[in-house]
């Protein structure tokens, strides 16, 4: 065998060998106007069904827009929180829901997620009110049926926010 047959059949096997090139960065516009898309429609708009946490909301001046920005920008699956958004009932589940809510929404504000993409974190397994089955403790029992009016005037104050 000749050492130039030899040769370029080396050449042939580091040649296939070799990693293919990374991909160009996409540079296409669709690409980031898909991302940036945000519908809120499976999130009852962003307003709680529910009025007790309505109040909550109110109460605890929670940024949704925050929350809009962490599914927009860091892809944060944001329909993990349908049912709070959704649910009929003022409950144990609901309550630690919203905890849970205003706690990555707490985090989120000082600025942790910002270079983190965050389509793995997986809150929806995550179900404290499952522990010793007390999660369907109905809490509206607990509520003095003479702050129910100013319950609803509070709730009844939270604003459509603005939607991206």
């Amino acid at each position: 065998m000749k050492f130039s047959t030899m040769f370029a059949g080396a050449f042939a096997a580091l040649a296939v060998a070799a990693p293919a090139p990374a991909p160009a960065p996409e540079t296409d516009s669709t690409a980031l106007e898909a991302r940036r898309k945000f519908d809120a429609g499976n999130l009852n708009n962003l307003i709680f069904k529910q009025q007790d946490l309505n109040y909550l909301l109110s109460i605890n001046s929670l940024d949704l827009g925050l929350f809009q920005t962490l599914g927009v920008n860091n892809n944060l699956d944001l329909l993990i929180f349908q049912e709070l958004f959704n649910v009929q009932v003022f409950d144990i589940n609901s309550l630690v829901r919203f905890a849970q809510l205003q706690t990555l929404l707490a985090i989120s504000g000082t600025g942790v997620f910002n270079a983190f993409d965050l389509s793995t974190l997986n809150l929806g397994g995550l179900n404290l009110g499952l522990i010793g089955g007390v999660g369907g403790v109905q809490l509206g029992q607990f509520i003095d049926a003479g702050v129910i009016p100013q319950i609803g005037a509070i709730a009844g104050g939270v604003k459509t926010p603005i939607i991206l």
